[in-house]
């Protein structure tokens, strides 16, 4: 009897559960005899990519400590070691994320990339041996176009009186002069970022990320002058033109990097496409199933559930997305081949589906698996 070819790859459901989590919940609820499932949980560079890293290239997990960076308190960041100790694998969420900051103390105007740059020097001299840092870039609450992280090597901002600035993004809009960091990085940087974003203008990284970073329209607004200010010295006093960079994910944080390192960057197509095998394994499945917490537009700039709403489009397959929320609810209406599950529509608010994202799984199975048998 021929078996109904599954492919599970979901992304991470934010603040809720990683993606290994979430394919394991849904293999549970899609057993039986008719079905071969194929379980590849994926991520964009964001939430989760250090877990899907440990699982692909079976990297030991070494605990560290680092300074907080919204107080003064200091907390537990996971890194992943390859067997030969040359490669490094960090997460950026892990380091500057939306996951590691209470809601109430969010506020992208205010908080900078500072312990990230401590971080990198740290795990240079602890593992002398490495050759490179693959660095997951996305989930980040900051908004400081990686100045914060330039600090520890030498970067400083002045307003126009000759005074010191704190390195914070409500203040970019007052930098008259830049001091450019006096060291560069001393390993090689590798960078999975995201999303394909400006740093600035109507889709750069203030105007699509900032609110749901916890700032307001006002902000906003400052923050996305400050940006164009610090862009503009930047090309007009050293030179260096990030103008047109496709560098917005992480809240700028490539640019940052930039003045440090010269890092590789793949973006996240790249890296599921040619790591993950992704579309070589579409084409292989029967039907699919991918989900994210929340699904919008920003799921189609280049992220990873986005990524495979056109693979399965590309190759005409039937693709289920599970998702905490739709965001707009009709957006695949007129789609014969992707259907859409958000967990909101079983229990009518956003807190209650993420208590109780497991039943909500469970209950869109049933509705899939019931789909499927009727049309295989």
């Amino acid at each position: 009897m021929h078996k109904i070819r599954v492919l599970v790859a979901p992304n991470s459901f934010k603040e809720c559960a990683d993606a290994i989590e979430i394919a394991g919940a849904l293999e549970k609820n899609l057993t039986g005899p008719e079905f071969q499932i194929k379980s590849i949980p994926i991520s964009d560079g964001g939430d989760g990519f250090l877990k899907i890293c440990e699982n692909k290239y079976q990297l030991k997990t070494i605990i560290e400590k680092i300074p907080s960076f919204y107080d003064e308190n200091f907390f537990e960041v996971p890194i992943g070691i390859s067997h030969d100790r040359k490669q490094i694998y960090l997460e950026s969420a892990e380091v500057i994320g939306m996951k590691k900051i209470p809601i109430e103390k969010r506020n992208p105007s205010k908080l900078n990339s500072n312990n990230l740059g401590f971080f990198l020097i740290q795990l240079g001299k602890k593992y002398p041996e490495a050759l490179k840092i693959v660095l997951g870039l996305g989930g980040t609450a900051t908004s400081d176009l990686g100045f914060g992280l330039c600090v520890p090597f030498g970067l400083k901002i002045f307003n126009k009186k000759g005074s010191e600035l704190p390195v914070q993004p409500k203040y970019f809009v007052e930098v008259d002069s830049i001091t450019l960091p006096e060291r560069k990085l001393s390993i090689v940087i590798d960078v999975v970022t995201d999303v394909k974003v400006p740093l600035h203008g109507s889709k750069g990284t203030s105007k699509t990320f900032a609110k749901q970073k916890g700032a307001n329209a006002n902000e906003i607004e400052v923050l996305e002058i400050g940006v164009i200010n610090i862009i503009s010295i930047l090309k007009n006093k050293h030179g260096i033109d990030f103008s047109k960079r496709l560098f917005g994910a992480g809240g700028g944080l490539l640019l940052g990097l930039s003045l440090i390192t010269d890092p590789h960057v793949c973006f996240a197509e790249e890296f599921l496409l040619s790591e993950l095998q992704l579309e070589k394994e579409v084409m292989n499945a029967d039907f699919i199933i991918t989900g994210e917490g929340a699904f919008d537009r920003q799921s189609l700039m280049n992220k990873g559930t986005g990524i495979l709403v056109r693979l399965a489009q590309k190759h005409k397959k039937c693709l289920f997305l599970i998702c905490g929320r739709l965001s707009p609810p009709d957006y695949f209406k007129n789609s014969e081949m992707i259907k859409s599950f958000p967990l909101e529509k079983y229990f009518g608010s956003k807190h209650n589906s993420v208590t109780n994202y497991r039943i909500g799984i469970e209950k869109a199975c049933g509705e899939i698996k019931a789909y499927i048998l009727s049309h295989s």
